[in-house]
């Protein structure tokens, strides 16, 4: 029996490691993947792609690219002609290029992580499409319902005769006729089937006839495609106003709190706790995550892919380029402040977690 229990012990630390680089996999690999096939496009040459930082797995030289995989999920890079000191002047290098590729080049990353978002919440949706409409995520104590059986678990397969085929279905029937006995025919967790009645009561609170029990949402196959093609704009409204609740003091402890901004401890964190909580609750997650790597992205700070976009828009207003090496000293010491900042939101990630303040709720 113990050596069942720690072979289960390990098949959930295994699936938790599985999922923390996975997050960063989806995170990472399309974004990275946004800035190269625009690059590839428009002719700018790729020295190199590279997912993961450090220490070299595997490599391979295809067409002129190098492709890398590196030991450390964290991270990644696309290294373009052009942008490298003694390089700015290369042929058919980034800086050569037409400021509307410059800028699609640039955008692509943070675009992609917004598709990837709304592909993985589209696809949540269609997951759950094919779900029981039927099926009983709650019941009230002291409700009709209870006092007839009805538990969490249970499906509820029809309705006085009808069989039950959208989440609204039962919910209708309760108003449709007030106070009114319903049959039920249910099925048990373990396939077993009963019939009982059960009488609506009028819900003060809820101002409705009621049988106290909730069924889980069921969406169709349009509110699933709808749900993943509205997900980016939503997303970004919701990371606004967390982000201007941070900064105004709203949420106790503001950017460095409880709440606050996480960096890769905190991400991989989440996908721990999310790995053992459902494939539906995991992809969301990295959905967020996805949008929020994105907006990220866009913020005009250096090293950022903001900053760049900021640099071609400023350089095609003044109708001349900066001074390149300048340019990426400042592009150096943002990297340099984002790095202390990294380190030091990750003691903050690591502080929560030791005290229980961070992770799902």
């Amino acid at each position: 029996m113990s050596g069942t229990a720690e072979l289960a012990q390990l098949g959930t630390l295994l699936l938790r490691a599985v999922a923390i680089v996975g997050i960063f996999l989806i995170l990472i690999v399309p974004h990275e993947g946004g800035h190269f096939a625009l690059a590839k496009l428009f002719r700018v040459p790729v020295y190199e792609y590279s997912v993961g930082m450090g220490t070299r797995l595997w490599s391979r030289v295809k067409s002129g690219t190098l492709y890398v995989v590196r030991l450390i999920p964290i991270g990644g890079y696309v290294r373009m002609a052009g942008m490298e000191p003694g390089d700015f002047d290369a042929p058919g290098g980034f800086h050569s290029k037409p400021s509307y590729q410059r800028l699609a080049i640039l955008l692509a990353g943070p675009f992609v992580n917004f598709v990837v978002a709304a592909v993985l919440v589209g696809a949540i949706g269609v997951g759950q499409s094919f779900g029981d409409p039927g099926q009983i995520a709650g019941v009230q104590l002291h409700s009709p319902g209870y006092a007839q059986g009805l538990r969490p678990g249970d499906s509820i397969r029809s309705v006085d005769g009808q069989r039950v085929t959208t989440s609204s279905q039962i919910a209708d029937l309760e108003q449709r006729h007030p106070g009114r006995p319903l049959h039920l025919v249910v099925r048990r967790p373990n396939g077993s089937t009963f019939e009982t009645t059960v009488t609506p009561v009028y819900n003060k609170a809820a101002g409705r006839y009621l049988m106290g029990i909730e069924t889980e949402e069921v969406p169709t196959l349009g509110q699933a495609l709808v749900s993943g093609v509205t997900f980016p704009a939503l997303a970004t409204v919701a990371i606004a106003e967390g982000v201007y609740e941070l900064a105004n003091g709203q949420i106790p402890g503001g950017f460095f709190g409880p709440s606050g901004l996480s960096g890769p401890v905190g991400f991989s964190y989440i996908a721990y706790q999310a790995a053992t909580q459902g494939v539906f609750t995991y992809l969301q997650i990295a959905a967020l995550l996805s949008m929020a790597l994105g907006l990220t992205n866009l913020l005009p700070m250096p090293p950022l892919d903001g900053s760049k976009i900021l640099i071609v828009l400023l350089e095609k207003a003044r109708g001349r380029p900066f001074d390149r090496d300048r340019a990426l000293a400042v592009e150096r010491v943002g990297l340099y402040a984002l790095l202390a900042l990294i380190a030091f939101i990750t003691i903050l990630d690591v502080q929560r977690i030791a005290t229980g303040q961070f992770g799902l709720k």
